[in-house]
This record gives C-alpha cells, structure tokens and sequence, in this order.
C-alpha cells in the first residue's frame, strides 16, 4: 500500500527531500533552509512536513543512513546529509549518489584518529612502531578500514554505536575513530589527536537521485531552484551592502574618485544615482557591495573622497547568471559520472 501511494504522489509530481530527524544537523539544517527562504513547517513531532509556497515539495524527517537509501531507491528525490554518513556507506560505490552541493557550510567535523593522552606517540608514522595490535573502535568501520589498510597499521576493527570516548577507558579499545568538533569532549575524557590522523573533512551536503532528475524535468527545475538560492545564500554571508551619500557634478566623475580606492567598485562596479536634496546642491546615493572583512577600510575610503552618511545593511542573497555548480550537475546528468 505504502508503495502505490509512493508513485501516485510521483506521479502527480509530489517531490521529496529528506532532513536529518535528529541531533545537531536537524537543528542547523532548518536554520539554513530558513536563511535560504524556504520556510519549514512541521506538525509537532510528525515526520512529515512541508516548504511553505511549494506545494509540490513533501519534507520527510529521517535518520541521515535512512535519508541515504531513500535518495538511492528513489523515494527521496533529495536530501541534506553529513559527508561523513554520506562517505561511509557510499564508499565501494562513489558514483551511487549525486552529490549536487558538496558544501553547506554547516555541520563541519573532522573524523579522526585519537589515542590516549598518556601514550607518547603524537603521529600516524609513530603508531605504526608500536608494537601491538591497535584495538579500534569506530561508528564508520568503511572508512577505518581504508584509511588503516593504506597506512599499513595492524589493527583489529571493532564496530560501535553510542559514545565512543570512554572506549579506552573501560578497556573496550586502545584508540577511537570518531567525529569531532571542538576536541573538547576528547580533552575531557583524556584522549588526544594525532598528526596525520584526521580521516575525513565533513559538512553538510545536498544529494540527488541521479535518475529522478535525468527523466522528470521538473524535478531538475526544482533542483536547480535549491541550488540556486543555496549557492546565493552562502555567496552573501561574506558581503554587506553599503550606502553613502555624496557631492559631485557627475556620476562619471564620482566614479573616477572612487576608482582611485581601493575597495570601493563592489562586484561589478558601484551603483550611483542622483539624490533630490532639499539642501540644494548636487548629491548622489552610491551603493556598493562589499566583503564584511573590508567594512572598516571601505568606509574610510569612502570618507576621504568626500562620502558621509554611510548605512550598511545585510545582504540576503548574490545570484549569479547561472550557478556553477547548476551546470557541473547537467554534465554529470550527462555522463556517468
């Protein structure tokens, strides 16, 4: 029953994405899809939601391994899941999902080697002179194993769920492979990471079923549709708009001024229009967009050609004509790849 009702809301176009159920990646994946504009709504703790002014887009709360399958099998056509999970189950088969974004830029770990405190190894390289066999626990037994086999350790893998820190402690272990964030939860259980240990760079991306969107163009549409207000999004974290006032005879002549700056021609040039003062004289509003780090240096620039009255606001979203990543994703719809 639950299959036909899978392939009638397909076939009346009903699309499906996937967001983690629970931990800290739910909580960061809402926000940033609500930074995107699309605004999540949920029914208390049911695990069906939805995107408000996209009626065709049903929203499924999972577990990230089940957001994984889902996607494969085609009952999700997207999802929003960990490199980490992602990497793990997709190891021996790289091109079994379509990695459209590989970078949200939220949900950053690192997955790696840590080892005892005590012990006066500090790298890889010193590890393998210890002579014994390195008990290890891990929740990603598929990228261990790689890892440890490239690196000619001699090990013997043990697979484990819950909190993997205290496995040296009770004896369960000799070292751990896990996520880790601040290393402070390492510290505090007296572990510590090692040089040449770090396995995996993971943040959160965004993943297709590769052939949902080579045979229903509206599913590409809406695809396209994410990644362009993704990739807006994240473009405009690292900008500010900044208005000011100033005299001039010309908008060509201001322009010259501020040539003469650095920092000052935005993105593609700064926008000058003529003001309607009461004051009398001639004014022009200039708009520029500038990167947050530069705020300070803009503004005294802007001040020693004469700017005053300077209001900086947030910048939301920087579409480009076309995003990048839009046209690497037709290319790879392409090929096999």
């Amino acid at each position: 029953m639950e299959t036909k009702n899978v392939k009638e809301n397909f076939n009346s176009n009903m699309l499906r994405i996937g967001i983690p159920s629970k931990g800290r990646m739910t909580s960061e994946t809402q926000d940033f899809l609500d930074s995107c504009g699309f605004k999540l709504r949920r029914n208390r703790q049911q695990y069906i939601g939805w995107l408000e002014g996209f009626p065709d887009i049903q929203v499924v709360f999972q577990r990230q391994k089940d957001i994984i399958n889902g996607v494969f099998n085609g009952n999700l056509a997207y999802g929003i899941v960990g490199l980490d999970i992602l990497s793990e189950f997709t190891l021996q088969e790289p091109n079994k999902i379509l990695i459209v974004h590989e970078d949200l830029g939220f949900g950053s770990c690192t997955l790696e080697v840590s080892i005892p405190e005590n012990w006066v190894e500090n790298s890889i390289e010193e590890l393998k002179q210890r002579n014994q066999t390195l008990r290890v626990a891990s929740k990603f037994p598929s990228l261990t194993k790689e890892f440890f086999n490239k690196r000619g350790l001699d090990f013997e893998l043990f697979r484990a769920e819950g909190t993997l820190e205290v496995a040296p402690t009770l004896g369960y272990s000799d070292i751990i492979v896990d996520l880790v964030s601040t290393g402070q939860t390492l510290k505090d259980n007296r572990l510590k990471r090692i040089q040449g240990g770090c396995i995996l760079q993971s943040q959160a991306c965004f993943i297709a079923n590769r052939k949902i969107l080579r045979e229903n163009q509206h599913a590409l549409e809406t695809c396209r549709t994410f990644l362009e207000y993704f990739e807006a999004t994240l473009r405009a974290k690292n900008y500010i708009s900044v208005f000011i006032n100033m005299r001039g005879d010309t908008p060509e002549s201001i322009a010259e001024k501020m040539a003469t700056k650095e920092n000052l021609m935005g993105l593609q040039g700064p926008t000058i229009s003529p003001i309607i003062s009461s004051e009398g004289g001639s004014w022009f509003a200039i708009h520029i967009i500038v990167e947050k780090r530069k705020l300070t240096k803009t503004i005294r620039a802007l001040r020693e050609i004469g700017g005053s009255g300077v209001v900086v606001s947030p910048t939301l979203f920087i579409f480009e004509e076309e995003p990048l990543r839009y046209k690497k994703l037709l290319k790879k719809l392409e090929g096999n790849q």
